[in-house]
């Protein structure tokens, strides 16, 4: 078997495709050893791609644009995650939401866990008609940081992972008031890329890995999310058992996992939008630059 490792960004349900892949056996149908780490701070991701450590790494496609052309060409191959995993807590509920509804309020969102989430809050509430200079966003502080302030009384809306939010609702702490899987609307918001010389190495690993990850993708999207349990209980121990499996059925039923792995342009386009409103990316980049459709394509004529 040949080895495939990943630095991943993190742990997260939104990944589930691919722990079911090692689950069921997949990654083993084609000979692949596949492991991965979540190193921390997550920006070590990239330190071990490039020294060869990592044959790819699982996160946000922002971090290829924005390299293009300034430190390192990697390319997208394949996707994992359509939409953003993440929900607004805020300390009243919100019945509907609005996104004018951040207007005049502190908004807590992570900085030290990436770009993306500040980015993708601040596009989607321009998107919504929210003026985004009467919204006081706190950042650069790490999700961790930001949970605790947040239960300390600072802030009044507070941007997390669904599992940190059944707990602050649950014991009473806070009110969700609007799941970004459901009102953020489709982005390819976490893939897998690599190096231009992982994609080019004849033995076809980023091919091989992503026929297994398209088959876990595929049974994910025909079973009930009681059916990763198991994986849920390993990873996220703390977690509910009900809430999570119910965190599962709603990112199926909110399009978290599409049919097919592929990077989507359309949805491409959205994303780099806000990147560009952002400053992140100068202008759009055309979709061939930074994704390479060979793995898709191989993982299609072995689909059977």
């Amino acid at each position: 078997m040949d080895s495939f490792h990943i630095s991943s960004t993190g742990l997260s349900m939104n990944y589930m495709p691919h722990y079911l892949a090692r689950e069921l056996g997949y990654f083993k149908d084609v000979d692949l050893d596949v492991t991965f780490t979540v190193p921390t701070p997550w920006g070590i991701v990239l330190d071990d791609l490039n020294s060869g450590k990592a044959q790819a790494v699982e996160g946000g496609i922002w971090v290829p644009m924005m390299y293009l052309d300034r430190i390192c060409d990697y390319k997208a191959f394949a996707k994992i995650a359509s939409r953003c995993p993440l929900v607004l807590v805020a300390r009243e509920p919100v019945e509907p939401f609005d996104w004018k509804y951040l207007e005049g309020k502190k908004v807590l969102v992570s900085g030290g866990d990436g770009a993306s989430h500040g980015l993708f809050v601040t596009g989607c509430a321009k998107e919504g008609g929210a003026d985004l200079d009467k919204i006081h966003f706190i950042h650069d502080f790490s999700s961790a940081m930001l949970y605790s302030l947040f239960l300390g009384g600072m802030g009044d809306v507070i941007v997390m992972q669904p599992d940190m939010a059944a707990r602050v609702a649950t014991a009473g702490k806070g009110y969700i008031i609007a799941d970004l899987t459901d009102v953020g609307g489709t982005i390819p918001w976490s893939v897998y890329y690599t190096t231009p010389e992982c994609l080019e190495d004849p033995r076809q690993l980023t091919g091989r890995f992503t026929l297994a990850l398209q088959r876990a993708t595929t049974w994910l999207l025909e079973h009930d999310g009681a059916d990763c349990e198991d994986i849920i209980r390993r990873n996220w121990p703390k977690t509910d058992l009900q809430a999570g499996i119910d965190v599962i059925n709603l990112f199926r039923r909110t399009g978290m996992w599409t049919p097919s792995v592929e990077v989507d342009r359309e949805c491409l386009g959205r994303w780099q939008g806000f990147l560009e409103d952002g400053y992140v990316i100068e202008k759009g980049i055309p979709y061939e630059r930074f994704v390479d459709s060979r793995p898709y394509e191989y993982a299609k004529a072995h689909l059977g």
